[in-house]
């Protein structure tokens, strides 16, 4: 089994969206629908591109939106450079909402903001709240992430969602537990995609190193044993990333 698997494992199988809410606080079901964009600028653009998303987003938010959009930029893994513009916790009614809006921004960015872009992908992540252990205190007071996605094979979440229960259960009992935010992709890119996301204030608090400790006390080396041969039949590839939050590019 790949290394990273086991890793994933050791890390409570260990991505721009989140909830303010307190650690055993039941997360409300709607709305939890995040819009997530990855950019990636043309070699050379970053300056340039960082100027006109600034103008777009002070533009969208003078429209009286209410979708609030976080920048996140990649700096450690395959994507350094890249962007992802973040707007969280919709519903699906919001989308509907706000098509009109976003059809002119869809025109202002081509116009304002597609010259200095080399590519450009977006998915809707639903929140998987009963897995997720929100922060105690405003996201805002992490600017980074840890950020695993999970690709799966076809019809596995059967497979991978129980798995992934009880290791949550387990990382419930253990109050050192750092935060980790669970969301399943269900529109846009590969289906089946699965997101983790971990914030963290400094690196000392590296959270893969805490999950690790957190998960080593809270279940028998046999069980997790297993739970990783499960997931070796199920899990495509895993990718991660470290991205840092831009309040300085995001909505006003």
């Amino acid at each position: 089994m790949p290394r990273t698997l086991r890793n994933a494992l050791a890390t409570a199988v260990a991505l721009v969206a989140a909830s303010p809410f307190a650690f055993g606080q039941e997360l409300p079901d709607p709305p939890t629908q995040n819009t997530v964009f990855e950019v990636a600028p043309k070699p050379g653009h970053a300056p340039e591109f960082e100027a006109a998303l600034k103008q777009h987003l002070d533009w969208v938010g003078a429209q009286a939106s209410t979708w609030r959009w976080e920048v996140f930029e990649v700096t450690h893994g395959n994507r350094v450079g890249n962007y992802f513009m973040v707007s969280r916790r919709h519903s699906w009614e919001d989308f509907d909402h706000h098509q009109e809006l976003a059809a002119k921004a869809a025109a202002r960015w081509r116009a304002e903001v597609s010259q200095h872009v080399e590519s450009l992908s977006g998915g809707i992540y639903s929140m998987l709240a009963g897995f997720t252990r929100a922060p105690e205190d405003d996201l805002a007071s992490y600017p980074f992430r840890g950020v695993s996605f999970f690709s799966m094979r076809p019809t596995s979440a059967r497979t991978f969602l129980p798995n992934l229960r009880k290791v949550t259960d387990a990382l419930g009992t253990q109050e050192s537990a750092p935060p980790e935010l669970w969301f399943q992709q269900v529109g846009g890119g590969e289906q089946g995609t699965f997101l983790s996301v971990r914030p963290f204030r400094k690196w000392a608090d590296w959270p893969n190193r805490g999950l690790a400790r957190a998960m080593n006390q809270a279940m028998d080396p046999a069980e997790s044993g297993a739970i990783v041969a499960e997931l070796g039949k199920v899990i495509l590839r895993e990718e991660t990333m470290v991205v840092v939050m831009r309040p300085d590019l995001g909505s006003p």
